[in-house]
């Protein structure tokens, strides 16, 4: 067996910590100057994340122990904040940043790795009326079905056991009711919670609204009182695969009542 060389052993252990301990030394401070509670100004509150070495753009929400980030569906991942000698830390995915509050949106840090990057932190504050979510919403290309009696409808199929012609809905739409989304299609009637983030720009549900379908995210693009845009996330069953996952974008939606 080859002998371990114990100085690049220490080399490489020892650079971390140096980075670490510049980190603090430039980051240091505020909280004896400017004390915050880094947990408190996170909690509850969803950031734009950018870094100086990644193109991608990250959006982020911290709830009490757990974080998302919307882009990559990564969804209750831990996280927690230390402090050292009145230096801030957030630990998050066994990852380091030393942290500091720039005004009250803004956090700027060091994200300590092989490769250190600078990050930003941006507050996304609230962008759409919640409210204007409630209420029953049709997708535009099924939208002339629903008010056009001269356009053709599709045959009724026959109904499953227990159901009769009665419960027969098309086209499909989905009723919003607060934290609970429901989706009607054909003889299928389907119930989610949703979770909508503080910055009502992204809706986390488990709608299974067509056959093979669930629906995990939404994005919004556009809401007013009487449209919403939104990017889709889904899952389907795939032969290939177990499951696969694809985002359908700019799906336009008419609200009807």
């Amino acid at each position: 067996m080859a002998e371990t060389n114990p100085k690049t052993t220490t080399r490489k252990k020892k650079k971390p910590i140096a980075v670490l301990l510049l980190a603090m030394d430039l980051f240091g401070c505020q909280k004896s100057n400017n004390q915050i509670d880094l947990a408190q100004e996170l909690r509850g509150n969803t950031f734009t994340l950018t870094s100086n070495g990644e193109k991608d753009t990250m959006t982020i929400e911290f709830k009490d122990s757990t974080f998302t980030v919307f882009e990559f569906g990564d969804m209750n991942l831990p996280w927690r904040t230390t402090s050292f000698e009145n230096n801030e830390l957030l630990v998050f995915e066994g990852q380091v940043i030393a942290i500091k509050q720039v005004d009250k949106n803004t956090f700027k840090g060091l994200l300590i790795l092989e490769k250190d990057y600078e990050v930003l932190l941006e507050k996304r504050l609230a962008r759409w009326d919640q409210e204007l979510l409630n209420g029953i919403w049709i997708e535009e290309k099924n939208y002339d079905l629903f008010l056009n009696d001269s356009v053709a409808k599709p045959p009724v199929p026959p109904a499953p056991p227990g159901l009769t012609d009665k419960n027969f809905q098309y086209p499909p739409f989905y009723e919003i009711n607060g934290d609970t989304i429901s989706a009607f299609y054909f003889y299928q009637v389907s119930k989610s919670q949703i979770e909508i983030n503080n910055s009502v720009e992204f809706l986390t549900l488990e709608l299974n609204s067509n056959k093979d379908i669930v629906e995990k995210q939404w994005k919004i693009k556009k809401l007013t009182d009487s449209i919403l845009i939104i990017d889709r996330t889904i899952e389907k069953e795939n032969k290939k695969f177990s499951f696969l996952t694809t985002t359908e974008e700019n799906i336009k939606l008419i609200k009807v009542r």
